[in-house]
């Protein structure tokens, strides 16, 4: 119960703190969003076809030359207009100071040219991929890609990159630099497909392989989209780049939710806030995280855990956990769908009798036989068969599931 009730504080003092927030910069927020119905072919998708529809409204975007003008606007420092804000350093250096030699700041591809972009197409150039960066830091962090660096073989930094670190094959940037490189990946995986002249398929994967366009890590940088949420200069990053360069924008600033419903249906079981219920379908039914499977939005007697477990929406009050009984022989047969992945959460299902319906009258019933066949996507449809019951004593069942320790959960 302690557990609950921290729970529900934190996230009690965040909705005031984000009212607070809102009250103050309701009107830059409306300068930084994007259009209304910008997003509108996206509306509802998920998975390939929600990237497929966000690479068709950020394609064809106005392609920028090659060249410094762009980053005295996008990256100007907010302490001092004259300065430019380098990445991995946690440090600015003059406007003028660009080229390429030590002590100079040059332009990064957090996507590195060696996974798949050439000099000469539109991803080359795209302002989403590049960052203002010391030269010989730039040169340090080379073409590593991404990912929590193992401790056991981690290498000394050349040069200063305050909080980054690097291993045999990886680079990790500093943690408030760590959402906005994973969301420029997201963005750049969904705008190049290799459809455009002179680009790749870029792809994010657990298993990068610089020759086949696969970057990554995949997982790292979904964990680290979570770490460091969008901030007020990204977003304003973001609408620069729409308003005074390319005319796109990366809809995982505008809409951190569509990472969780493009790159997590890849890894189901992820479940950052430990509350029993996946990323993924969490994503997809809510939008964002934070819901505990205590909760029931649609008011359906279904806590949030027991709709995932079988599939059905919380935010549908039409839609109920369904178990279905019939007759066979004498014996009685019970069918219902599961999710195979509420077991790894600690989650059970028991059919449970009773004569009379009282509290404290069920009993768990042990099947003489149990299959599981593949159902609806993601499910198995799982047909348990009970003992034989004579028809003159009456009796009542019920599907009875129960949650892990960890949650505290109230049916």
């Amino acid at each position: 119960m302690l557990k609950a009730a921290m729970f529900i504080i934190k996230h009690f003092i965040t909705a005031i703190l984000m009212v607070c927030a809102l009250s103050f910069n309701s009107q830059a927020q409306e300068q930084w969003s994007p259009p209304p119905n910008y997003y509108a072919p996206a509306a509802g998708l998920s998975g390939p076809a929600l990237q497929n529809a966000l690479h068709d409204i950020i394609d064809d975007h106005n392609e920028v030359e090659y060249s410094w003008p762009p980053f005295l606007d996008l990256d100007a420092s907010a302490a001092n207009a004259s300065r430019v804000d380098l990445i991995y350093t946690d440090a600015t250096s003059s406007k003028g100071n660009n080229g390429g030699a030590i002590g100079n700041w040059n332009r990064e591809h957090l996507w590195p040219r060696s996974s798949g972009i050439g000099h000469d197409g539109p991803d080359n150039s795209d302002l989403f991929n590049l960052r203002p960066s010391d030269v010989q830091v730039n040169a340090e962090r080379g073409s590593l890609i991404f990912d929590n660096t193992d401790p056991k073989q981690s290498l000394p930094l050349q040069f200063l990159a305050t909080g980054c670190s690097k291993d045999h094959d990886s680079w990790e940037p500093r943690n408030d630099e760590k959402g906005d490189i994973a969301r420029s990946c997201f963005y750049m995986a969904t705008r190049y497909d290799g459809t455009d002249p002179d680009t790749s398929n870029l792809r994010l994967s657990d298993h990068p392989h610089a020759p086949s366009a696969r970057f990554g890590k995949l997982r790292t940088l979904i964990q680290w989209h979570y770490l460091d949420p969008v901030d007020q200069a990204e977003k304003k990053r973001n609408q620069r780049i729409y308003t005074h360069w390319q005319g796109n924008r990366n809809p995982f600033i505008d809409h951190p939710e569509f990472a969780g419903l493009v790159f997590l249906a890849a890894y189901p079981a992820i479940d950052h806030d430990n509350d029993g219920l996946g990323d993924w379908w969490e994503y997809r039914e809510f939008g964002n995280l934070g819901m505990s499977g205590r909760d029931d939005p649609d008011n359906d007697s279904a806590a949030n855990l027991i709709e995932f477990a079988v599939g059905t929406s919380p935010m549908n009050t039409g839609e109920v956990p369904k178990i279905h009984f019939s007759t066979q022989d004498g014996n009685i047969q019970v069918s219902y769908n599961w999710n195979p992945i509420a077991a790894s959460t600690g989650l059970t299902a028991t059919i449970q009798s009773s004569a009379t319906l009282r509290p404290g009258s069920w009993t768990n019933v042990q099947p003489l036989s149990k299959t599981s066949t593949q159902g609806q996507p993601g499910f198995d449809y799982m047909t348990l068969k009970l003992p034989f019951r004579e028809q003159s004593k009456r009796v009542f069942y019920r599907l009875h599931l129960l949650a892990a320790t960890k949650i505290d959960f109230v049916p």
